[in-house]
């Protein structure tokens, strides 16, 4: 990213990326599950790191993100509190159930995503705007947690992951289909 900027991105993959981190870690916390907290205690501290970075290099007049970067950091404010409220004043079943049912949510939000510059991709007939790394690393988590959540038979995990895993392959789909300018797009680290 020598240019500073993170051009047409849309800022909604990074910011449901750390509301769903956190609330997947308190889910896994509450479930005794190290397996589901730990990966996602670092998923969080990335989700952290990109949208500082994002929000750092984005231009104030951004339209694409969709919204402000304001917007995203309150109602990703608002969902880590909610989380942490139910989490420590809930019993650990009816937490674990209700922050479950609102991670999938979440979850399916996060990886569906990028499909917000599905209009731009279209118009322009260039895919730069779906982050391709972002893309990769969803199919691969998602194949994975997929896998974790049926041998699990646990609902909350594999169902927002199948679907997430559908929404990454048809945006690879459509990276292939219309190319992509920037295929080493990245934020900075």
């Amino acid at each position: 990213m020598s240019e500073k900027s993170v051009g047409r991105l849309p800022l909604l993959p990074y910011s449901s990326m750390c509301v769903n981190a956190f609330m997947w870690m308190t889910y896994g916390i509450l479930k005794k599950d190290s397996k589901v907290w730990a990966p996602n205690l670092l998923g969080l501290v990335c989700g952290l790191n990109y949208f500082y970075q994002f929000q750092k290099h984005c231009l104030k007049s951004a339209t694409n993100l969709p919204g402000t970067v304001s917007q995203h950091f309150n109602y990703s404010a608002l969902f880590i509190t909610f989380t942490t409220l139910a989490a420590t004043t809930l019993n650990n079943q009816l937490a674990a159930t209700l922050i479950g049912r609102i991670a999938v949510v979440i979850c399916i939000i996060l990886f569906s995503s990028p499909l917000a510059a599905l209009k731009t991709v279209v118009e322009t007939k260039n895919a730069k705007s779906i982050p391709l790394p972002f893309t990769l690393t969803c199919i691969l988590n998602c194949f994975l947690w997929t896998t974790y959540g049926f041998d699990l038979g646990d609902f909350n995990i594999y169902f927002p992951n199948l679907l997430g895993l559908i929404s990454s392959l048809a945006q690879l789909g459509l990276i292939l289909f219309y190319g992509n300018d920037n295929a080493v797009q990245q934020l900075p680290l």
